[in-house]
């Protein structure tokens, strides 16, 4: 019997988190993880308030439109946001926090990881961007030291 790693771990309860998703065409999971101990959990989907998504809450996922596109009329929110949200509001300090995502944080989360005190990121499933958005997320993370590592491989998005 194989023993999971800790990154495993912490990955496999961001899965699970993913399954309370309400959004329609995606489903997230992440979560923020400080000295060991999980200090915020989140779900992508629509924010408090607003009816589901899997309800006609968000008008871009009923549209039909195609992946990638129109995300200006998105009411989901992105999990690793709602999980800084969550920290925020319970008053945790993110400072020195391990982000655990399903999905490769696109390059606002990964700014706001970076402005919350996140510094290393780690993700189960790849998400390709437009070659602009590849070159900026390269540039991030060159300069700023952000580690993002996708799990079981040794490839970092920028080598250190």
């Amino acid at each position: 019997m194989k023993v999971q790693s800790r990154d495993e771990y912490y990955l496999d309860i961001a899965r699970q988190v993913s399954k309370e998703s309400n959004c329609i065409r995606r489903q997230v999971g992440a979560v923020i993880v400080r000295e060991s101990v999980v200090i915020a959990r989140a779900c992508n989907g629509t924010p408090a308030g607003v009816k589901p998504c899997s309800e006609g809450g968000c008008l871009r996922c009923q549209s039909g439109a195609v992946s990638g596109q129109e995300y200006e009329a998105c009411l989901c929110t992105h999990a690793e946001q709602k999980a800084i949200a969550v920290a925020a509001k319970e008053g945790v300090s993110t400072e020195g926090g391990v982000l655990y995502c399903t999905l490769r944080p696109c390059l606002t989360c990964a700014m706001t990881c970076l402005e919350s005190g996140i510094r290393h990121i780690t993700y189960g499933d790849d998400i390709l961007f437009a070659q602009d958005v590849e070159d900026a997320y390269r540039q991030l993370v060159v300069e700023t030291g952000l580690v993002v590592a996708k799990l079981d491989s040794s490839d970092r998005l920028c080598p250190q």
